[in-house]
């Protein structure tokens, strides 16, 4: 018997309607990309656990007051990003140390791409992986995350990244002209391909 692909707008609408169903719908949609993003931000586990509870938790108790978002993963991933750049700069505030703009650097790990490789060839794809994306810099890697593991469009990015639209698409071809003189994007593409 076939099952039917749910409708992601009439579910949306359903989710600023406040309807339970839709809401765990979303939760569980985007719940594993909100992890591995702020794992890849360089954070701890346990706090981007309870980072993401959080804006979900709010998003529950007021939901008419995001009546008005239209893409919920890019507000999701900017919610994040913001939550947990507040949560390390109170944390360096009380512990009296200085916090640069690089709190979150962003750096795609074996653990991330745990969720989208076989276990048997794990060991060999993370590493051929893991070698396309070292040449790149933590800000180019999360550029390439975003646009192209979460297909994300360049205004969400720069909102995410704190760039304009413009800068965020110059920082995606400078990193793809990166790897590919580095030889490394018909690769990179061909596991893109694979993985997504």
């Amino acid at each position: 018997m076939k099952t039917s692909i749910p409708n992601l707008t009439i579910l949306f609408t359903k989710f600023k309607e406040g309807d339970d169903d839709a809401f765990i719908f979303f939760y569980e949609l985007y719940l594993n990309d909100l992890y591995s993003y702020g794992i890849s931000l360089g954070c701890e586990k346990e706090v981007v656990k309870d980072l993401v509870q959080d804006i979900f938790i709010k998003i529950y108790n007021k939901q008419k007051d995001f009546f008005s978002v239209n893409h919920l993963k890019y507000f999701l991933f900017r919610s994040l990003k913001n939550q947990l750049y507040n949560f390390y700069k109170s944390k360096a505030v009380t512990s009296k140390t200085d916090i640069s703009d690089d709190i979150l650097n962003f750096s795609i790990t074996t653990t991330v791409l745990d969720n989208i490789i076989d276990a048997e060839e794990s060991i060999a794809i993370k590493k051929k992986i893991e070698d396309l994306l070292s040449k790149l810099t933590p800000r180019q890697k999360e550029v390439i995350y975003l646009r192209y593991m979460q297909n994300m469009e360049y205004d969400e990015i720069s909102e995410i990244m704190g760039i304009t639209p413009h800068a965020t698409r110059k920082l995606v071809s400078r990193s793809l002209k990166k790897m590919r003189d580095e030889e490394l994007l018909i690769p990179f593409l061909f596991y893109m391909i694979i993985f997504s």
